[in-house]
């Protein structure tokens, strides 16, 4: 009887030191899965007949003015690109695609944005944001202040839109001589240096008015691709410093809008 008791202590002592043991262990808690970096969505790429390159001006509701777009027209334009899966591309692929075939996203498209408009920032960017959209807005380095400010076109700039050049001030190109035309190009280059540290090589000509003369002052103040007015779609093999826009205004409802982003023998509104 003597050696049951001693039994049933001894193991009543071995209980109660492996329950302490337990009780002055660290807590385990259950490993975590590691966090996955999102997916990123993969664009199939091709090398396509031609790009559009559309043409915008003001966003706003004036009547009666071809260079106008009504906000909500604009608003449903950019949903439209989204909702059937067209890929708006930076200068930089328009200009390897112009000039050396490279493939681009398929349903490519080119958004450019002249003179900057107050409503560039204001209506634009907004858009361009929420759709992640690429796009290209050509400003007038001697007009800022009476419509955008430097700090609105900055923040668009590190918000990821092109900033580029449309001449220091807004004249017809082909009416100046030959050293104005250099000089109006020359000056946009240096302001766009020196006010948001941008070695600019992209040109809209002011009203679209191209010469010779122009297109050689762009050339020598280093432009690598430039815009016109001209009506039609951009190709492979065109030259990079007179490419053609498709203009968009207040006439070009969704069917139409549709009709020149999906062939090139588009209605002439």
């Amino acid at each position: 009887m003597k050696k049951i008791y001693i039994f049933c202590a001894l193991l009543i002592g071995l209980v109660v030191i492996i329950a302490g043991c337990s009780f002055g262990a660290a807590p385990t808690t259950e490993s975590k899965p590691e966090a996955k970096a999102p997916v990123q969505e993969k664009v199939a790429t091709a090398v396509p007949k031609g790009i559009p390159v559309l043409m915008y001006h003001k966003i706003g509701p004036d009547k009666d003015n071809d260079a106008v777009l009504r906000e909500d027209l604009f608003l449903a334009q950019m949903k439209f690109l989204k909702d059937n899966g067209f890929h708006p591309i930076t200068m930089e692929q328009l200009y390897d695609y112009v000039t050396s075939g490279k493939a681009v996203p398929v349903k490519p498209v080119v958004l450019t944005f002249d003179d900057g408009y107050a409503d560039t920032y204001s209506v634009v960017y907004p858009a361009l944001k929420k759709y992640g959209f690429a796009a290209t807005v050509y400003v007038n380095p001697g007009d800022v202040g009476q419509r955008l400010t430097w700090e609105q076109i900055k923040e668009m700039k590190d918000g990821g839109v092109t900033i580029a050049s449309h001449g220091y001030d807004h004249v017809r190109m082909n009416e100046l001589s030959a050293e104005a035309k250099k000089d109006n190009i020359v000056k946009a280059q240096q302001a766009l240096k020196d006010k948001l540290d941008i070695d600019n090589v992209w040109f809209c000509y002011p009203y679209g008015r191209v010469d010779a003369q122009a297109e050689t002052a762009a050339k020598e103040a280093g432009i690598r691709l430039a815009v016109t007015m001209n009506p039609g779609w951009v190709h492979q093999g065109d030259n990079p410093l007179t490419l053609h826009r498709i203009w968009i205004g207040n006439a070009v409802d969704l069917e139409h809008f549709e009709e020149r982003i999906t062939t090139e023998q588009y209605t002439d509104l």
